[in-house]
């Protein structure tokens, strides 16, 4: 490779950097949409970080026989409530641009006698029966295939999961 050429790359991810800021840039600011007098006088912000999607990758074996792994890609809508100094909502309220994090989700567990178990992490909580479909947590996706899972077929359209 070239020094322009590596240059170029650099330069192309710090552009990309400074275009798509990461999930820890996305933060409501209430100097953004009160005065400081508004501010002073009692207005508050709450930010809600509202999960709206997510999407995991075919399973797939890693670290030894029996440890299942899928890769979940999840994306965060955040919300920036702004309330008056009554505590009533204002329209000034707005949202930030969603934020897409990738992260690897243990499925399936080997154990000592060689078979694979599902796996379910030590602070995993129950859903909530009213929040069937309305809202995604991190505990809110347990695999609920076979250990270990079952081959699949190729996808004729990635993405579509």
């Amino acid at each position: 490779m070239t020094r322009i050429r590596g240059a170029t790359i650099v330069f192309a991810a710090l552009v990309a950097a400074a275009a798509f800021p990461s999930a820890e840039r996305a933060e409501c600011s209430l100097e953004n949409v009160a005065s400081p007098q508004e501010i002073a006088g009692g207005w508050t912000m709450h930010q809600d970080l509202r999960i709206v999607k997510q999407l995991d990758s075919a399973p797939y074996e890693q670290g030894g026989g029996g440890n299942w792994f899928v890769d979940r890609q999840t994306t965060t809508l955040p919300l920036c409530s702004v309330f008056d100094d009554l505590g009533g909502y204002s329209l000034r309220s707005y949202m930030l641009q969603p934020v897409v994090t990738k992260s690897r989700v243990k499925i399936c567990q080997a154990t000592a006698d060689g078979v694979s178990v599902p796996f379910v992490p030590a602070d995993a909580k129950p859903r909530p029966a009213d929040t069937a479909y309305e809202v995604y947590l991190p505990y809110d996706r347990p695999y609920a295939g076979s250990c270990p899972p079952a081959p699949t077929a190729p996808d004729p359209v990635p993405g579509l999961r």
